[in-house]
């Protein structure tokens, strides 16, 4: 087995893990190619390169590509060394300038360990000081989880659905309070000591039914009593050769909207109560969620002039910025070419404000209040 169909079928699989990642781009390799991610980290955008340490595993999950109840894809796993050994050659190379590593599980321990001595290898023998985003696997011990912290940038565990009846439907061999949300409190406990490692984890979308109400929910949840520094949403795409290959994915749209929902809550410092304007019979409408909560909110336009920054960050076509920047503006906006300088989304901020006592009554007219 040479090393080219290891990288490529390694990188490969570990493609449907889509957390923190952009776009991805295929640079060669022998005869082959494969993807190299941009992500988005907490040390700025990076080509990541993404990989499983194997894809050979015991556990049942029903959806995914590695599970012993799929059909098998052939074996690879590196060898040991031979992991850290590929990604110095390719970041020498400045094909790639970050590492994401995972794995399928054959024994937790055992596998988590065989990580962790690619990741000390990088860092102590190689001198890498780039971005490790390392995957704690479901059965690592604590210790371990501690040495994680030593090593990576970043630490995850996918808590993968809303809740443990949920997750015993997607795996019989997982269990969320002993196997997951256990070993979220350790990586919890890691970051609070160490400022330089996040937690992040990732939810799979409708997998079985599950509305954006409870999806969301359980992400504020982990922000709220996890500490997550993100939570990624992966909506359901059914895969060949796995038991829920006949099921019905979840629209790719469903995810976009989550994430700028997590935005408005996360960023925007949006309320509970104003989350729960975004819902439509426990759903996301597939329109911005910001403007969906402004026409429940907003009776009528708003005067730009006068509003604070916690009012402007509210109307759609505002973010954060720009509503410092109108908010400390010293002289009257009387004109949309202002706003537009100063940074606002004309087209979706129009409906919900007044410039000047004048507010849009059609789309390419201004009507006095």
């Amino acid at each position: 087995m040479t090393s080219v169909e290891k990288v490529k079928t390694l990188s490969e699989v570990a493609s449907f893990d889509m957390e923190n990642c952009a776009s991805s781009t295929f640079l060669p390799l022998g005869h082959s190619k494969f993807p190299v991610y941009r992500a988005s980290t907490p040390r700025g955008s990076c080509k990541l390169f993404k990989t499983l340490l194997t894809n050979k595993c015991r556990m049942d999950c029903r959806y995914c590509v590695n599970s012993k109840c799929a059909l098998r894809r052939q074996p690879h796993k590196y060898e040991p060394g031979e992991l850290a050994r590929t990604f110095h050659f390719f970041y020498k190379k400045r094909m790639v300038e970050a590492l994401f590593l995972s794995s399928s599980i054959e024994e937790p321990e055992q596998n988590m360990e065989e990580m962790l001595e690619e990741v000390r290898i990088l860092r102590e023998e190689m001198r890498f000081r780039g971005y490790i985003h390392l995957k704690v696997l479901p059965g690592s011990t604590r210790d371990q989880v501690h040495r994680a912290a030593l090593y990576a940038d970043r630490l995850s565990i996918n808590i993968e659905t809303i809740s443990p009846s949920h997750l015993s439907e997607l795996s019989s061999t997982k269990d969320m309070k002993n196997d997951i949300l256990m070993r979220q409190a350790w990586i919890r406990g890691e970051a609070r000591k160490r400022a330089g490692v996040s937690h992040t984890t990732q939810l799979i979308v409708g997998a079985l039914g599950e509305s954006d109400r409870e999806v969301f929910g359980c992400a504020i949840s982990e922000y709220a009593h996890m500490e997550v520094r993100r939570v990624y949403y992966s909506p359901f795409s059914p895969i060949l050769g796995t038991p829920m290959e006949g099921d019905s994915p979840a629209g790719k749209w469903r995810g976009h909207r989550l994430y700028q929902l997590d935005c408005l809550y996360r960023d925007y410092n949006f309320s509970r109560d104003e989350i729960d304007l975004a819902f439509r019979n426990d759903f996301l409408p597939n329109e911005d969620p910001k403007v969906t909560i402004a026409r429940s909110r907003l009776a009528k336009p708003q005067e730009i002039n006068g509003l604070g920054k916690e009012e402007l960050i509210r109307i759609p076509g505002v973010g954060p910025r720009t509503a410092e920047k109108i908010a400390s503006h010293k002289k009257r906006i009387t004109s949309m070419l202002q706003l537009h300088r100063l940074g606002v989304n004309l087209p979706k901020a129009l409906p919900f404000i007044k410039i000047d006592g004048s507010y849009q009554e059609r789309l390419t007219t201004f009507a006095c209040a």
